[in-house]
């Protein structure tokens, strides 16, 4: 079969990666398999098979292609983007297939990132107790509850160049890659809006009035084959080019990296402050997000926006990205559709949307508690908040009218029956935090990754094959009956009459593991739950109380600390008037606050560990609901 291929036999593909904090290695898993099954494909189509194939099988190999466009993704997704995009452009495929030795280095950057987090045979100190050292906290400022150093530790091996001159871009990733990631910011970009009357127009030095709404979302949008020289590319975009010899390329890539994953509270905020982003990126940013367009040709010049006054250089903190985007769905669905044309009605896809969500947002029930007093209100507004900060207005409606291919790999276990567990993914405990606990869960959920992404790309990864109706899609028209036979998946469904009937499928990427032996897709890695020793949680006990005596220490030291200025004179000099203390308040006053002090130095040890024995029995508890302790 010829290897010159047209458009129309060639599928473009974006895959969105959800926020999911230590549940990251879960969507590791799945671009692992997924890497996995289109080199398999892509080598086959080349002429070699692995070792012990038999030759005849090539005969059965599609020869039509899918391409990646676009990768974009939020926190823990946001940052299991850039390593597949980066495990991806090294081109250096090694799948983890085989699960023993969780803590052996595997030579996978999906796998030794977010399995092993550092937490090799030879370290004693695993993940959890490094996130209670104490470094972070000699500055005498707090920046989040958990020692974020290893962040930094797995972002800056995950940049390391392995293969060097060897690297080969996959066929099956575009040469104009480009990698989106959601970050938030704690500055924003004033959109204002003009409220001037038309005798306020008269005198232009008249200062009108202007309601300002206000942006306090970015994308960081890395283009693998970008151009400084192309105007279409400066402002609009940034490079991606991990290995590049120009270290503010590098330092760019691993900050935004670091920042879409920085967990409010729990893992440190990270600081823009180098012009990472110009003023005018910051402007074309707002751009993309008011006109719901990516690409600069696409975006309109008029009527022209003033976005007020946006300082320079534009100094921020970025927090999650998932914080008000966790799913860049739309952002990565408007690459395709702004490079491929929108679908109109009677065309074939030729492109299609996968999103990895280990946490989804699926409607389980419809119980509702009214909140009764102030205790269950704010808690209500602060979920309200986050849920009106991630609704999806456009994108709900662009897919609910335009029909776009698209699918959701998330996390499903079977029991032994093939029906549904109750609990399907191990680091969901412990507020999505549960991972850092232990590698099994880690390790777990890498594979569960795996074997979801095996049934979703075999089974709802496809199109209809159904030639008698005309309804074959151009990828799949090339096919013989012997790759259909192969690879086809039936359903059976009954028609307008009633009548039960089967309808057949076939996959957009062909599993060539298929030509060894079906899959069985209730077939998953590990039968049994991992479980988790509590007396490693009370070992760590100690370190957990002098984690918290330290920020406890340091916000009593921020709340007590005397003001350096008086901003407001005025009003300090007539509450000394009208509350004016005589000398034994004042002495009593100062003999208080000695003793405040005393009893908090008395008592900080035993706040500490109350707290931390909250903290314990909140975590074994919550693992005792998942089943996960043993």
């Amino acid at each position: 079969m010829s290897n010159s291929l047209s458009e129309n036999e060639t599928f473009h593909i974006g895959i969105t990666m959800a926020g999911a904090v230590s549940a990251g290695c879960y969507t590791a898993g799945v671009m692992d398999y997924l890497f996995e099954i289109l080199e398999l494909w892509e080598n086959a189509k080349a002429g070699s098979l692995p070792e012990g194939w038999d030759e005849d099988l090539l005969d059965y190999v599609p020869m039509h292609k899918a391409v990646i466009d676009v990768m974009g993704g939020a926190s823990a997704g946001g940052m299991t983007t850039v390593m597949s995009a980066i495990y991806a452009i090294k081109g250096k495929i090694n799948p983890v297939k085989d699960p023993s030795n969780p803590s052996s280095t595997k030579g996978n950057l999906l796998y030794d990132s977010w399995v092993l987090m550092g937490d090799t045979e030879n370290d004693p100190e695993k993940i959890f107790e490094k996130t209670l050292f104490l470094e972070d906290l000699n500055g005498d400022k707090i920046a989040s509850l958990l020692n974020s150093e290893f962040i930094d530790t797995i972002c800056d091996n995950a940049f390391i160049d392995d293969v060097g001159n060897e690297k080969k871009l996959p066929n099956y990733i575009s040469n104009q890659l480009e990698v989106m990631l959601s970050q938030t910011m704690l500055r924003n970009v004033p959109l204002p809006i003009d409220f001037s009357t038309p005798f306020g127009n008269v005198n232009p030095s008249n200062k009108n009035p202007k309601y300002n709404t206000f942006e306090h979302f970015i994308i960081s949008h890395f283009k693998l084959d970008y151009d400084e020289n192309n105007l279409l590319h400066k402002d609009f975009y940034l490079p991606f080019d991990p290995f590049s010899s120009k270290k503010e390329i590098v330092d760019r890539l691993k900050l935004t990296t670091k920042a879409t994953g920085a967990f409010p509270i729990g893992l440190r905020f990270r600081e823009f402050f180098n012009n990472e982003f110009t003023v005018n990126y910051i402007k074309n940013n707002s751009r993309k997000l008011l006109h719901n367009k990516i690409s600069p040709e696409n975006i309109p010049l008029d009527p022209p926006i003033n976005f007020g006054n946006v300082a320079n250089p534009f100094d921020f903190i970025g927090v999650d990205g998932g914080a008000i985007n966790n799913e860049p769905i739309g952002e990565v669905l408007n690459v395709l559709k702004e490079r491929y044309g929108k679908k109109n009605e009677g065309e074939y896809d030729k492109y299609g949307l996968v999103m990895i969500d280990p946490f989804p947002d699926h409607i389980i029930d419809d119980n509702y508690e009214q909140p009764e007093d102030i205790f269950s209100v704010i808690p209500a507004i602060l979920g309200t908040l986050q849920d009106q900060a991630r609704v999806k207005r456009k994108e709900m409606m662009e897919f609910h009218t335009k029909g776009y291919l698209r699918g959701e790999i998330y996390p499903v276990r079977y029991n032994s029956l093939k029906i549904p567990e109750d609990h399907h993914i191990a680091c969901s405990s412990v507020f999505a935090f549960g991972g850092f606990l232990d590698i099994n869960f880690r390790h777990h959920d890498f594979f569960l990754g795996r074997d979801n992404a095996r049934n979703f790309f075999k089974v709802y990864f496809s199109f209809e094959y159904d030639p008698e109706n005309n309804n074959v899609h151009p990828i799949h028209r090339s096919w013989t009956q012997g790759m259909i036979n192969k690879f086809k998946f039936t359903r059976e469904k009954k028609n307008e009459k009633g009548q039960k009937v089967n309808k057949v499928f076939l996959p957009i990427i062909p599993n060539l593991y298929e030509l060894k032996s079906k899959i069985n897709p209730y077939h998953r890695t590990f039968e049994k739950w991992p479980e988790y020793d509590s007396k490693d949680l009370l070992k760590l006990s100690p370190k957990i109380e002098e984690r918290v005596k330290k920020i406890v220490e340091l916000t009593y030291k921020k709340i007590t600390d005397p003001k350096e200025s008086n901003p407001h004179p005025i009003t300090e000099k007539l509450m000394n008037k009208y509350y004016k203390e005589n000398l034994f308040e004042r002495f009593s006053g100062w003999i208080g606050s000695k003793v405040l002090k005393i009893i908090f130095t008395i008592n900080k040890n035993k706040i500490a560990s109350k707290i931390s024995k909250a903290t314990i029995e909140w975590i074994l508890k919550d693992l005792e609901v998942k089943k996960l302790i043993k």
